[in-house]
């Protein structure tokens, strides 16, 4: 699932994650369905829905985000 041979690339982990990433440096904080009008508006094909929740799931894995209420939020990293 992270690195898909057989599908679309715009499906991958990896790039939806470098996507709802960049989103969120923009927005800091933002809700869910925001985030995913604005990832649609980025990527060429409609986004399943599932899609946007494995890759918030991976990132929230990575420990890269974080729910702030109704909200998902940037964790910033420390040096």
């Amino acid at each position: 699932m992270l690195i898909s041979t057989d599908r679309n690339p715009e499906y991958s982990l990896y790039y939806l994650g470098a996507i709802i990433l960049d989103i969120l440096y923009k927005y800091k904080c933002i809700e869910i369905d925001l985030l995913f009008k604005s990832m649609n508006e980025k990527i060429t094909k409609k986004l399943p829905i599932d899609y946007l929740y494995y890759s918030l799931d991976w990132l929230f894995l990575l420990d890269l985000i974080k729910l702030n209420g109704d909200k998902i939020e940037l964790c910033l990293l420390k040096d």
